[in-house]
């Protein structure tokens, strides 16, 4: 890893501050390595939600065990899994309603 020893300053609001926090948070990385990638158009992700991949944990044991197990099983099982993929949508739908989609520069 390279060493950085230089320090940019740079003046933003208390809720310009609060957003790119919630940005940071939401990518799963610390506001400064947020900030850089963002500066160098580096590509960024969001990572998943705990729910969202719970979701995945189970569909992933329903595919390894599939040839094995009841159809009536398997049919609850996907609408539990449906149940917690509508959920995780819903949180990050509100999340991303309380402002931090907006355009930071305004």
């Amino acid at each position: 890893m390279r060493k950085r020893n230089f320090n940019i300053n740079v003046r933003v609001t208390e809720g310009e501050k609060k957003r790119l926090t919630r940005a940071a948070k939401r990518c799963g990385i610390s506001l400064s390595e947020y900030l850089r990638k963002v500066g160098l158009n580096k590509n960024l992700t969001e990572k998943p939600s705990a729910k969202l991949y719970e979701a995945y944990s189970n569909i992933s044991d329903l595919l390894r065990d599939f040839s094995t197990l009841d159809c009536r099983y398997i049919e609850i099982r996907l609408k539990e899994i449906k149940r917690k993929i509508l959920s995780a949508y819903h949180e990050k739908k509100d999340a991303d309603s309380s402002g931090d989609n907006e355009n930071l520069g305004d």
